[in-house]
């Protein structure tokens, strides 16, 4: 025992020796068969790549909600290859700064509201157009028709079309029976865009420009007899309060776009690219089910308070569908080709 003793002490004070290279090779290869990594050099393990990605929205609203789980599976599905933080409420950038700082290079991925961007690029206006889709349905298929050109599109601008999610479809508000558009000669409508302006000129009504977070007191206060806007806006605004007609027409059915940098999306691995396409996939599922789940709460919360709502009468539908017919023809001139071919397909599909 002394003796075994003495020999570990003598070990233990002799440097150790150097391996020979037969010896190191060993080693890596028990390593690697072992699947261990955690001692080799940072530059010998997978790295994790983060991306920044600018939300518009606050973290209260579903389009957020579904922009989080969707960075959140695109992490899971890549196996830890990727990580994408979501900056919620435009604290990143404001969402004019999207596309082009998408476009150079400066932020990875990013949320936009689809017809903000259609002064630039008309066609991006498509979803917007007043009384062209009466439904889910038909919004879903307006996308289909139109999602080739603008991935196209945003393509030459190295941008790239990850998903899309819609909004609930816009209603009109109103303080008593509208049945025809000349019930609402001489009241104050709201307007907020080029469409409602119309509507409101049309039909003899005095427009009131409003911003969305100054309409419940402007409701109260009676600057404001009709809107179009969505249900949910209805709630948040307490239409209840003195609007208790909601004609629910649907407008139009506007989208969110998320998009991202090609110069991003050039760099990333493959297990990466494919993580992305599939929650890529997921998130426009889901995003299109919250928005008519948020459209069904929104209407159950304005009826609970009061609310009449109703579909459009034959005669306001038929004026709605001639006013859809206008806006369709004065945008086909401006988008062009693509945006002709894409209305023809939406209303022939083949």
């Amino acid at each position: 025992n002394k003796q075994a003793n003495a020999s570990v002490a003598t070990q233990a004070l002799t440097p150790l020796a150097r391996p020979t290279r037969r010896q190191l090779l060993a080693t890596l290869g028990a390593a690697a068969g072992a699947g261990v990594t955690g001692w080799l050099p940072a530059s010998a393990q997978a790295a994790t790549t983060t991306l920044q990605c600018a939300g518009a929205y606050t973290d209260a609203l579903f389009h957020t909600q579904n922009l989080q789980q969707f960075a959140k599976q695109a992490g899971e599905e890549s196996k830890g290859a990727l990580q994408i933080n979501v900056v919620t409420n435009a604290k990143l950038m404001p969402m004019t700064e999207v596309m082009p700082a998408l476009s150079k290079g400066d932020l990875a991925i990013g949320e936009i509201f689809m017809s903000n961007f259609a002064q630039q690029y008309p066609l991006l206006g498509i979803d917007s157009l007043p009384f062209i889709v009466r439904s889910f349905d038909d919004a879903k298929r307006l996308w289909e028709a139109t999602r080739q050109p603008i991935e196209a599109l945003l393509q030459k601008q190295g941008i790239r079309v990850l998903y899309a999610a819609p909004w609930p479809g816009q209603g009109l508000f109103a303080r008593a029976p509208v049945n025809k558009l000349e019930d609402v000669k001489g009241q104050k409508f709201r307007v907020n865009n080029d469409a409602t302006k119309f509507i409101a000129q049309v039909a003899g009504a005095t427009p009131v420009d409003m911003a969305a977070n100054n309409l419940a007191k402007a409701i109260q206060s009676g600057q404001v007899d009709v809107m179009v806007t969505s249900s949910t806006t209805g709630v948040d605004s307490q239409s209840w309060n003195a609007m208790g007609i909601f004609v629910d027409m649907r407008a139009w059915i506007p989208k969110n776009l998320i998009l991202m940098s090609e110069k991003h999306w050039a760099k990333l691995p493959e297990e990466a690219k494919k993580a992305l396409g599939t929650a890529s996939k997921q998130a426009e599922a889901r995003g299109w089910q919250l928005a008519r789940d948020a459209d069904d709460a929104a209407q159950r919360v304005l009826v609970e308070h009061g609310t009449k709502i109703s579909q459009p009468s034959y005669e306001l539908r038929r004026t709605l569908d001639l006013m859809g017919e206008k806006f369709a023809r004065e945008w086909s001139g401006r988008a062009g080709v693509e945006g002709a071919s894409a209305l023809i397909t939406y209303y022939f599909p083949t």
